[in-house]
């Protein structure tokens, strides 16, 4: 499974460091400077390819590609930081952002949303935006099974094989993309920088990014923002996300006065049961077919609830449920085409804005599963299978636990055919020490991605940690206007 960010917030690099056995060592008397010295800045590079930031400053740093194998070779990852703009005064702090994802370039995808929402705190701020490693500015990761769009178009079992295909392909590079790499990854720029403590924003999935950097790097960690929230072993794909969803439609409805929930709800599950015994077929193009059966309407569905909120969508879904009732399937038709198309159209971004592979090899890698992978894939599945089966419908609906639990992008099998990686595993163990740092956990009352439940879990991983969910917000509340002025409160109120 995987929380998937691409949607959540819509040159050349010099090399100024290199850090394969060990992270470059800081300028002289760096540990108390809270931004870049004029100097370290004077030594990065302009960034002619970023003309939405015209004060970014780029560079590029090299790193071991597994730092438990400096025989593995290096990898490149880049940076670009846009300095505060008041240079009359000391700066006051780096703000490190990540979007989510996994798989999302923090530069090219959402570097300019980030500076512009965090502009009222930029004047004494630092903005360092770090590209993952396998995508962006960083060396990029690919593979063969995944270059396209072409996972979209497919049922989920051939997604999962496709998936499997891309992890053999990857070779040995199938476990050099964890979480925790990325984490040394940042703390290698922080320290090339000679920065000393990191105020860390993470969105989505990078809210299970910066824990891991908390976790390994405490001491450097000035305060820990998180909005669309989870925790690191806690899975939010579950009953826990199907609920969210019941809650968020009855909310749409309430707000909006046009529609009632408990009918809404009423007339998907009589949908889904319809398509699950007979399915109908969808001509999305010239040369693309797919299935429309209770799998894909709760794709669609989720869709809705999982991304910044679009209200007219969202009714628009009640009103195909309810033309459904009475005999009418082109209004689902036509809203199931245009949710696999924006699908689609996310890979138009290019290479710089997202890595399909690196994101499954995050995904594997890291995230929570129902099997081993030591098993062969046989025993896997028959493992999966058996937990998905004593899961109740009722907990799921208005879908049943198998539609909800394997919904596009948040299928928890589809690391079936992964290879076996004996270093797989999360970040850190349940119940690891995390520093008592200042941290704030938002959640929107319309996500059922990473529902309250699950910011709320986020934030108790903490010591201290302040929980807000924010009214009409999906995931992000981030791209919120609330969210963004508690985020900028936040740290302000941090200095």
């Amino acid at each position: 499974m995987r929380r998937y960010g691409f949607a959540a917030a819509l040159a050349a690099v010099t090399a100024i460091a290199t850090g394969c056995a060990a992270p470059p060592a800081p300028v002289a008397g760096a540990q108390t400077t809270p931004t870049v010295t004029a100097e370290t800045l004077a030594a990065l590079a302009d960034c002619p390819e970023l003309p939405s930031l015209p004060t970014a400053r780029c560079g590029l740093i090299t790193v071991p590609r597994d730092r438990t194998r400096p025989a593995a070779g290096t990898i490149d990852v880049g940076f670009a930081l846009v300095p505060h703009t008041d240079v009359s005064r000391p700066g006051l702090g780096t703000i490190v952002p990540n979007p989510g994802g996994p798989g999302s370039s923090t530069i090219d995808l959402t570097g300019r949303y980030f500076t512009d929402a965090l502009a009222p705190t930029l004047d004494r701020h630092d903005v360092l935006l770090i590209d993952p490693r396998g995508v962006g500015r960083s060396t990029a990761l690919s593979c063969p099974a995944l270059d396209g769009p072409e996972r979209v178009y497919a049922p989920p079992a051939r997604q999962r094989e496709m998936i499997g295909e891309c992890g053999a392909q990857l070779g040995d590079r199938v476990a050099d993309y964890a979480t925790n790499a990325v984490a040394d990854d940042i703390d290698t720029v922080r320290a090339t920088l000679g920065l000393d403590r990191l105020d860390l924003l993470g969105v989505s999935y990078g809210s299970y990014l910066m824990p891991a950097y908390a976790h390994r790097y405490p001491d450097h960690v000035r305060t820990v923002t998180m909005a669309g929230a989870y925790a690191v072993n806690e899975d939010t794909t579950g009953a826990v996300g199907a609920a969210a969803f019941r809650r968020a439609v009855g909310l749409v409805c309430l707000s909006t006065r046009r529609c009632d929930g408990g009918a809404v709800l009423a007339d998907l599950a009589a949908l889904a049961t319809r398509l699950r015994h007979t399915p109908e077929t969808l001509q999305i193009d010239a040369t693309h077919r797919v299935t429309l059966d209770d799998w894909q309407l709760a794709s669609v569905a989720g869709r809705l609830y999982s991304n910044r909120p679009d209200t007219t969508k969202q009714l628009a879904l009640a009103t195909a449920a309810a033309a459904a009732r009475d005999g009418d399937l082109t209004p689902i038709r036509d809203l199931a085409t245009q949710s696999i198309l924006a699908e689609v159209e996310i890979y138009s971004y290019g290479p710089l804005a997202l890595s399909d592979a690196q994101s499954w090899a995050t995904t594997c890698h890291d995230y929570l599963r129902d099997f081993d992978y030591a098993d062969p894939v046989a025993q896997r599945t028959a493992d999966y299978e058996a937990v998905l089966a004593a899961q109740p419908d009722a907990d799921f609906a208005p879908f049943t636990a198998e539609a909800w639990s394997t919904r596009a992008n948040y299928d928890t099998g589809a690391c079936l055919h992964w290879p076996n990686d004996p270093t797989a595993g999360s970040p850190f163990a349940p119940g690891a020490a995390l520093p008592d740092v200042p941290v704030l956990v938002l959640s929107g009352d319309l996500d059922a991605n990473t529902p309250s439940d699950s910011g709320r879990a986020a934030a108790a991983q903490f010591p201290h940690a302040t929980f807000v969910e924010i009214a009409g917000a999906g995931h992000t509340p981030a791209s919120t206007a609330e969210g963004a002025e508690a985020i900028i409160r936040f740290i302000n109120d941090h200095r």
